[in-house]
């Protein structure tokens, strides 16, 4: 019996009375470290298990015990490193010390960047845009068709041709496409549905089939066998889109986010860009002399690397 299951023995009675939880409850504790609900919540939120993924998660058989056992490794684990000599403790120290630094770093950028684009009206910003950027939000011409593709990779050129004059024939008769397309089709995927191929604009498709889809317009107009590399195609138009410019509102949602991303990106760098240049503070000093000798060691080491 392993440790987990030892634990949830001897706890399971307390555990049965105890289904509200402060904010920091002890759930595991083993000599000098304890695991509680708050490190439960935080490492959840480290793994980006959060909202209704944290919920799905969760419910999955033995997922929350799994959590507090693995908090309870880590732990029990960098107890012992901490004690273990050959471990060297200053680079462990100084990699705790740099990874907090660039979590406060992120976490103050962040509060400095909304700080920064609180006043912003989105609204008015996007709408610059749109109206300078018209061309970008127009919709391109698209047709729906259905075709049946009789190929000539299993036959030969005539063979494929005249399978495919004898569909067309069937159809100029009367039989429905959509049969016909199921029975002989070799584009599988569109002959269960009927040879429907859904919606697409020009350049989605092969020079020649595209040249005959796009000279239709009647609605169920059926075309004489196109031929591509695939072999031959019989073509039925269903309907044209035509291509026009999108309102402010329609494209408004695809506006947003790239500018939101871009601002917030560009504050992001003002700021990084006035730490370096050491004006948030107006503390920095530069040991000219000793970084001037960093920067001369490396250059001498690169040009010797690069004369070898």
């Amino acid at each position: 019996m392993n440790a987990w299951c030892k634990y949830a023995l001897v706890t399971a009675s307390w555990a049965a009375c105890a289904l509200v939880f402060a904010d920091d409850d002890v759930v595991l504790q083993a000599g000098e470290f304890a695991v509680t609900t708050q490190d439960f919540d935080r490492y959840l939120t480290a793994q980006g298990i959060t909202g209704a993924k944290r919920d799905r998660t969760l419910a999955k058989q033995g997922a929350v015990q799994a959590v507090f056992e693995n908090i309870y490794v880590i732990r029990a684990f960098a107890a012992k490193g901490e004690k273990n000599p050959s471990i060297d403790q200053a680079d462990i120290n100084w990699q705790v010390a740099d990874f907090k630094a660039r979590l406060l770093m992120t976490e103050h950028l962040k509060l400095e960047v909304q700080s920064a684009l609180r006043a912003t009206d989105w609204d008015a910003v996007a709408k610059e845009h749109y109206t300078a950027n018209k061309a970008k939000y127009q919709t391109v011409e698209r047709v729906g068709a259905a075709h049946i593709l009789i190929s000539s990779n299993d036959r030969t050129p005539d063979e494929a041709q005249a399978l495919a004059n004898n569909v067309a024939v069937r159809l100029q008769a009367g039989e429905e496409f959509e049969a016909l397309a199921q029975e002989y089709s070799d584009d599988k995927g569109s002959a269960a549905k009927g040879g429907d191929l859904g919606f697409f604009p020009r350049d989605a498709m092969v020079k020649p089939f595209e040249d005959a889809v796009f000279a239709m317009t009647e609605e169920g107009e059926i075309s004489v066998p196109v031929e591509t590399r695939y072999g031959y195609h019989i073509i039925r138009f269903n309907e044209r889109v035509p291509g026009r410019q999108r309102s402010f509102e329609e494209a408004k949602p695809d506006i947003m986010p790239t500018l939101k991303a871009t601002a917030a990106q560009e504050a992001r760098q003002a700021q990084i860009a006035t730490m370096q240049n050491g004006a948030l503070d107006g503390g920095l000093q530069v040991n000219r002399l000793l970084l001037n000798e960093y920067v001369q060691r490396y250059s001498t080491d690169a040009e010797a690397n690069s004369k070898k």
